[in-house]
């Protein structure tokens, strides 16, 4: 009975680290599929407005649609390119500075104003495109994480290990952002991932020696 216990604790921590690791895996392919697409739809939206632009009346060709989904979509894109999405700004002849700028959600309305450069259209790709690089390489570690059942039961000892600091979020005792920051630092991921180091291969001794033979292996160890 106690065996049949070990074996079902043991399946549903890997079912529940599998689940992680495919979710964390879909939400980067999820991301990429999303930043290939702003971007095909910028770069489309930027040629088709530069082809016919009059540098005298700072005017070109104006997509309505396509402007219209990447400002809907700005926020978006600005959120999940992060520290990619972020420059330092000095404007084409002016001597002051712009720090923390945010590159693509003051980039998208300049098209309408007539103020837009060569240079803030290529600084909205270039951000796209080490951000999209970033994921890409990002993604080959969730897939090989997906083949691997070590990383499984790590992610789901993991997960059931921080359902007390989930609980104390949930009544308020601590906040969102402390959870955060518990479940990702350095501390926590070693000590969880020994846990269930030890976890696992107490349960593999427990199911091949059996629970008798293995508690009397401890009180002996434990004896000395």
């Amino acid at each position: 009975m106690i065996t049949a216990l070990i074996i079902s604790g043991i399946l549903s921590i890997f079912i529940i680290g599998f689940i992680q690791v495919y979710n964390r895996h879909n939400r980067v392919v999820k991301k990429i599929e999303f930043a290939d697409e702003y971007r095909y739809k910028f770069v489309e939206f930027s040629n088709k407005y530069f082809e016919s632009y009059d540098r005298w009346s700072r005017s070109g060709n104006f997509d309505g649609e396509k402007y219209v989904w990447l400002t809907m979509n700005v926020s978006r894109i600005q959120n999940n390119l992060g520290t990619f999405g972020i420059m330092d700004y000095i404007a084409p002849f002016q001597t002051y500075k712009v720090s923390n700028y945010q590159i693509v959600i003051n980039t998208i309305p300049k098209f309408r104003d007539g103020s837009i450069q060569d240079f803030d259209v290529n600084s909205v790709d270039d951000s796209l495109l080490r951000y999209i690089g970033y994921l890409n390489e990002y993604q080959k570690d969730t897939l090989r994480n997906l083949k691997n059942p070590f990383i499984w039961f790590r992610e789901g000892f993991r997960e059931i290990l921080s359902i007390p600091i989930f609980i104390l979020s949930w009544f308020g005792i601590i906040s969102s952002r402390t959870l955060n920051s518990i479940k990702n630092s350095l501390i926590y991921k070693v000590i969880s991932g020994l846990i269930a180091l030890v976890t696992l291969i107490s349960g593999i001794v427990t199911i091949v020696v059996g629970y008798d033979q293995t508690i009397e292996f401890i009180n002996r160890i434990l004896n000395k």
